[in-house]
């Protein structure tokens, strides 16, 4: 009697990570006769990246939540990514190693298609046309922009808003307790936004032209982040950069020793325990101050971020945007606005004004409001301006995405 004799060929796909290409592996198990007998073989063959695979990070998301009508949000984090193997090891330790963050999070928010019980992202992201990222500020999280995501995603559905917490602040916190000036400059808050998006598929790539464009939002510390994103490289991507009240002091001594003098305030408590009451107590009423104008939710999530951060991120974050001296290097202002408030306490519209023109921007680039520092932020004890101006900031914000979307990228022909 002849032995029975079978082949089993088991295909075995990894999950495909953000920062490479998945594996495709095949084991072949033979199976002979009574006697039982396996041999097994491996095969490893390496295949780019499919078009498909590059969102499969929409499925790592943490928690839900309901912004709006017909709007949701998703939370993620890049070390829930890699606990759930939709991210490196390696990915996630060169990200942290390149801006001194322990982790970083974020929101997506997207219009849902009505009669979905179960979140769609990743649906969504294929068809997206293209993304906003809000970037807010000092002491803050991406809480303070309120419905304003909400609103983009409901004026243009096939848009996605990308919110994350940065610079050391929410979800974002950095691995040491005094962090680098480097790392927490505006420039290094850049920095780590733009190696974030690119390990989310929403950078440049490389020999491919892109028509999904990215408008960057940027409140006070995101706002002066803006002034420093990186030009080389994103020829294939196009974008566009909002700053809302931007803290760039580059021509404001008088604020600039505030700052410095506050952050120094802040951190000296860390050595010295009686000055704990600085950081403490009149701290968060010297902030409370100058954001007087702001919602009651603005204002409680920045004492929830106040209390929750250690004194070295808030000191060194601080003293960092009044002792940035790094030159301004962009050379093209055309996708570039700026915003500011009249009677904004942190930034001076003077000097703010005479540096924008210092560096090339015109008429065109700038607007002023009626309002303070954060005179998009509205509610019952808000000035009644600030209402208006969430309208302006809306628009401002649409309006320069048809503006990028329209234009043609470099090398591209003029049909598409």
């Amino acid at each position: 009697m002849g032995h029975a004799f079978s082949i089993i060929i088991i295909l075995q796909v990894s999950l495909p990570v953000l920062d490479g290409n998945p594996t495709i592996t095949l084991r072949m198990i033979y199976e002979q006769g009574a006697g039982n007998e396996v041999l097994c073989g491996r095969v490893s063959v390496s295949e780019p990246l499919s078009r498909q695979g590059k969102w499969a990070w929409a499925e790592g998301w943490r928690t839900s939540r309901r912004e709006d009508k017909g709007i949701q949000s998703l939370s993620f984090s890049l070390s829930g990514l890699q606990s759930k193997q939709l991210l490196s090891t390696r990915a996630f330790k060169n990200f942290q190693n390149k801006t001194g963050l322990k982790d970083f999070s974020w929101r997506v928010v997207y219009a849902r298609k009505a009669r979905r019980k179960k979140p769609h992202l990743r649906e969504q992201l294929k068809n997206h046309q293209g993304a906003i990222v809000f970037i807010h500020g000092w002491d803050g999280s991406g809480e303070i922009w309120e419905d304003l995501p909400a609103l983009v995603c409901q004026s243009n559905p096939r848009l996605i808003a990308l919110v994350p917490d940065v610079n050391g602040f929410g979800g974002s916190p950095f691995i040491d307790e005094v962090p680098r000036v480097k790392h927490c400059s505006p420039k290094g808050l850049m920095l780590a936004v733009e190696l974030w998006l690119r390990l989310l598929h929403f950078g440049p790539e490389r020999g491919r032209p892109s028509r999904r464009p990215l408008i960057f939002v940027g409140h006070s510390m995101g706002g002066a982040a803006l002034f420093y994103k990186t030009e080389g490289g994103w020829e294939n991507k196009p974008y566009g950069l909002c700053a809302v009240a931007p803290a760039l002091l580059h021509n404001d001594g008088l604020r600039k020793g505030f700052y410095v003098t506050l952050g120094v305030g802040i951190g000296a408590g860390m050595q010295l325990d009686f000055l704990d009451k600085f950081k403490d107590k009149l701290a968060p009423r010297v902030v409370e101050m100058l954001i007087e104008g702001a919602s009651r939710k603005v204002k409680g999530e920045h004492r929830r971020i106040f209390a929750k951060t250690t004194k070295g991120t808030l000191a060194q974050t601080f003293y960092a945007l009044g002792v940035t001296e790094e030159p301004v290097q962009r050379t093209t202002w055309d996708n570039f606005r700026v915003i500011l408030g009249h009677r904004d306490r942190l930034v001076g519209i003077a000097p703010m004004l005479e540096l924008l023109e210092s560096l090339g921007l015109g008429s065109d680039n700038i607007r002023v409001v009626l309002g303070d520092h954060y005179f998009f932020s509205h509610g019952k004890s808000s000035p009644r301006e600030h209402a208006r101006n969430r309208e302006i900031l809306l628009e401002e914000i649409l309006d320069l995405y048809e503006r990028v979307r329209r234009e043609r990228l470099p090398g591209e022909p003029d049909g598409r």
